[in-house]
């Protein structure tokens, strides 16, 4: 069982029988110390370490996290750089001079991605009689129906007008409420193109009811020809509508960017990090290996002394509240081993001094216990076998 760090409850609720002496350190149980000898790295020095086939799996593993993950950030950067090259297009469309609906769409069926949200003047008759109604559509957060009504041109062909917004009727959730009249006569309406919509759901609606503007499916249920290429989104007609539908639209509809601009940014981080962890990983066995060098002890001996000096942690001030003296492992007093040489500042308690110099004393008078020893041994390595 592994037992995780003590939170401030706990340590609190230990209080008196740490006052009292009735926990013992963890620095003072007994226990024979342990020795680990690993036969893959056993009298490599410096960096020889790094061509254990140990190591090489360390290596290529972190490379091949650092493509997965550079793939990861290039694939959020292409859709970010698609959605900006979308919003430059709405963009320019929103707000431009509208043209003639013939020279938009010079066939039913035309339509460009580049005239996505494009304005376009029509000039006709509405078709109530074949008025279709949209649902589950959402509108400043609240669910209904969108109306969708054909304009009938000059040429006798017709294009369908998304007219509006309306919630559903408070008695029947599957029908909308009141749905404002189409203007009678000749109206002359500016419009957004929108294109046709993928189909949704796998019901059948009753009635006049659509699930999706599935312009191919639309047409079925419409006389005559009509634009299949894409429908429109009205913006403002003459003469004006009759009130009661909301607008579909009064901003630019531009996508977010930035969550995949952020994406790309931490998928490439975590590919730096796992070299900085490797990096330290590589840190950690070299200082292991050349304990013995004297240009390695002094850098370990500036090391400690950098320890020593750092301000007292909360944790450790209450530490020395509650035990009387600060955790050994600050002065390098861990794993059985004690440094002769390990500074103690002067800022510390006496409690702290006195239980630093007891513990020097009690680990130079215990008797030497045989280790417990655990050998790693190498699976293969360069050089074995090879050729």
């Amino acid at each position: 069982m592994i037992e995780g760090p003590a939170t401030n409850t706990h340590r609190r609720t230990d209080l008196k029988p740490r006052q009292a002496g009735e926990l013992t350190p963890p620095s003072a149980r007994q226990g024979a110390p342990v020795a680990v000898y690993d036969t893959v790295t056993e009298g490599l020095t410096g960096w020889q370490f790094l061509r254990t086939w140990r190591w090489f799996e360390y290596i290529a593993a972190a490379i091949i996290f650092a493509i997965a993950c550079g793939l990861l950030a290039n694939w959020q950067l292409d859709v970010g750089q698609q959605k900006s090259a979308r919003n430059d297009v709405i963009v320019a469309n929103f707000s431009a001079t509208p043209v003639p609906i013939e020279e938009a769409l010079p066939t039913l069926r035309f339509y460009d991605a580049n005239q996505n949200w494009r304005r376009v003047t029509i000039t006709g008759v509405y078709r109530p009689d074949d008025e279709l109604m949209v649902r589950n559509r959402s509108n400043s957060g609240n669910n209904g129906f969108e109306i969708l009504t054909p304009l009938q041109l000059s040429d006798g062909s017709s294009f369908m007008v998304d007219r509006g917004w309306v919630a559903p009727s408070p008695d029947d959730a599957l029908a909308p409420d009141s749905i404002p009249q189409a203007a009678s006569g000749t109206v002359k309406v500016v419009v957004w193109l929108r294109p046709s919509e993928a189909p949704r759901g796998t019901g059948t609606p009753a009635g006049n009811q659509i699930q999706s503007i599935t312009l191919s499916a639309v047409q079925t249920k419409i006389v005559g020809d009509l634009y299949t290429g894409a429908y429109g989104v009205l913006e403002r007609q003459s003469p004006s509508a009759e009130a009661g539908l909301a607008p579909i639209q009064t901003t630019i509809p531009t996508e977010d960017i930035g969550t995949n601009y952020s994406y790309t940014l931490q998928w490439l981080l975590f590919a730096l990090m796992g070299f900085i962890g490797l990096g330290l990983g590589m840190r950690r066995e070299y200082r292991r290996l050349n304990v013995d060098d004297p240009e390695e002890q002094a850098r370990a001996s500036e090391r400690l002394r950098k320890r020593v000096s750092k301000p007292f942690t909360d944790e450790e001030l209450e530490d020395e509240l509650l035990d009387g003296y600060i955790s050994f492992t600050r002065w390098g007093i861990s794993g059985g081993t004690v440094p002769r040489s390990a500074p103690v500042p002067r800022a510390v308690s006496s409690g702290t001094q006195d239980a630093l110099g007891n513990e020097k004393a009690r680990r130079d008078k215990q008797p030497s216990v045989p280790p417990t020893v655990y050998t790693i041994h190498a699976g293969h390595e360069p050089g074995d076998n090879d050729p």
